[in-house]
């Protein structure tokens, strides 16, 4: 018994050691080459602006050395979040940062074919737009008038407007008959000038409290701005612009068949419209931007002048809202996902601040200096607020409150 048992063991311990003989190694090669060569690692000397910019917008220039000639090589990150390369040479990279708003922001590079990250550290991105007023998601914001000390009012679907002070603190300022204002513009005599669709313009009396029927118009008016003497022009689903004197007469000066006029803005002595086509015109413009020359001394406008197709760069989308620069630029508010375009005197089109502010800007309300104040309606609820944005540029001067 004992002899088979040890023959048993015998053959076992040899079949292993056949087993463990015939087994090959399938582990996959090494990814380690030691004689593969990277490119020297990339460092950062220097970044321009100095110690701060303004996030998802400046243009950074970064010095060092190691870059990669070609753009698409370089990843530069912000916080971890991927910025814009856009030109590169081996010493110096043009980058637009992510939108990632931090007092200690960490860029680091990364050069494909070098093994290291070059970083830089503590650097700030700043946000070009804040929101104010606090709202939230059950209130309903529209018409914006800003007075000469840059105090803020802002119209609340069915509530009181309410008064945003520079330093941010929130009061209630007037209750409104009709509930709403489409559209505000200070007066120059402290009070607001509003209208809400129809056709009647109302004003809040100086220092808040109340308001009161100011004049009746021929037909709806949806927005409204003042001219150097005084003077109210409205538009909207009237088909026509009114001009409503200081002694509050009213006149329909220019006639603008099946166009619901959703802007007026005064500019260098020309009242912009900005409207929709609601005719059956198939070859009519359908949203546009048209002016008219202010005539002293009579009761009509000049001449209709067209300014914008803009069907011809955005089919489909609405302009909502328009306003200027002191030099000229015209800002139009748009359901279009860039939120406000620039028309440039060339006649171009470019996004204020590509991919940053989003739609819909459905008012736009300069203040005393580089500052507009915006009203965002948009289909998600947490962003339809009350924006304050930083232009980098001054606005054209607006006659109610001079």
């Amino acid at each position: 018994m004992k002899d088979k048992i040890k023959v048993l063991i015998t053959i076992t311990i040899f079949s292993l050691f056949v087993l463990l003989q015939s087994c090959t190694n399938d582990y996959p090669p090494s990814l380690y080459n030691p004689n593969e060569k990277f490119k020297p690692d990339p460092q950062i000397t220097a970044v321009q602006p100095a110690d701060s910019a303004f996030a998802g917008v400046d243009t950074l220039t970064i010095t060092g050395k190691n870059f990669s000639a070609v753009a698409e090589e370089n990843d530069v990150y912000f916080n971890g979040q991927k910025g814009t390369v856009l030109s590169s040479t081996t010493t110096l990279l043009r980058v637009i940062p992510a939108n990632v708003i931090s007092d200690s922001i960490k860029i680091q590079i990364r050069v494909k074919g070098a093994l290291k990250f070059a970083e830089y550290s503590p650097y700030k991105l700043q946000p070009i737009f804040v929101e104010i007023g606090g709202f939230d998601d059950y209130d309903d914001p529209y018409g914006i008038a800003v007075d000469k000390d840059e105090n803020v009012y802002v119209s609340l679907n069915a509530k009181p407007v309410k008064k945003i002070a520079p330093d941010g603190t929130v009061s209630d300022y007037s209750k409104l008959i009709r509930g709403l204002a489409t559209h505000m513009k200070w007066a120059p005599d402290g009070g607001i000038y509003y209208v809400f669709g129809l056709q009647y313009l109302l004003k809040i009396k100086p220092g808040g409290g109340g308001d009161a029927l100011f004049a009746v118009l021929p037909g709806g008016a949806f927005d409204l701005d003042l001219d150097q003497d005084g003077n109210i022009y409205c538009g909207g689903g009237g088909n026509a612009i009114y001009r409503v004197a200081s002694d509050k007469s009213v006149k329909t000066v220019k006639k603008y068949p099946e166009i619901y006029i959703n802007a007026v803005r005064i500019f260098n002595g020309y009242v912009y419209v900005a409207g929709k086509y609601t005719g059956k015109d198939t070859t009519h413009i359908m949203n546009g931007i048209w002016r008219n020359q202010i005539l002293n001394g009579v009761d009509t406008l000049g001449a209709t002048e067209l300014v914008l197709d803009f069907d011809k760069y955005f089919f489909g989308n609405q302009i909502m809202s328009i306003a200027f620069s002191q030099d000229g630029k015209m800002l139009i508010g748009t359901d279009q996902e860039e939120g406000i375009l620039v028309l440039h005197k060339s006649g171009s089109l470019s996004p204020l601040y590509k991919g940053i502010l989003g739609p819909s800007i459905y008012t736009i309300t300069w203040g005393n200096g580089k500052y507009i104040y915006v009203t965002r309606k948009n289909t998600d609820v947490k962003k339809r607020r009350v924006l304050k944005i930083n232009t980098r540029m001054k606005g054209a001067p607006y006659y109610g409150r001079q």
